[in-house]
């Protein structure tokens, strides 16, 4: 049973890309060039604040390697998700309308 993105392979000819992935979806690799992306960006904000950040979480003494990996983490995902959300903007897909 076809997906029901793609349709059912005939023997027309293979598929070709815009069958394949239709103008409103996302690709796997823009997922990961993003995430990529969004690791960069947290590399290059870490490198100017990581003391700062240090300098914070550490009166909590045993718990501030959790508080540093955790603001990390959540510094990752949100310029990820930025970077996504820039990257459809450019990409005009973000009408919703299908």
């Amino acid at each position: 049973m076809p997906t029901p993105h793609r349709r059912a392979k005939t023997d027309d000819g293979p598929y070709t890309p815009s069958e394949q992935f239709p103008s409103g979806t996302v690709s796997t690799a823009e997922h990961c060039l993003c995430g990529i992306a969004g690791l960069v960006c947290t590399g290059a904000i870490l490198a100017l604040w990581y003391p700062a950040l240090v300098a914070v979480t550490q009166p909590l003494y045993v718990l501030s390697s959790t508080a540093v990996v955790a603001v990390v983490t959540t510094l990752w995902l949100l310029t990820s998700l930025g970077v996504e959300f820039v990257w459809e903007w450019r990409a005009g897909r973000l009408s919703g309308e299908s």
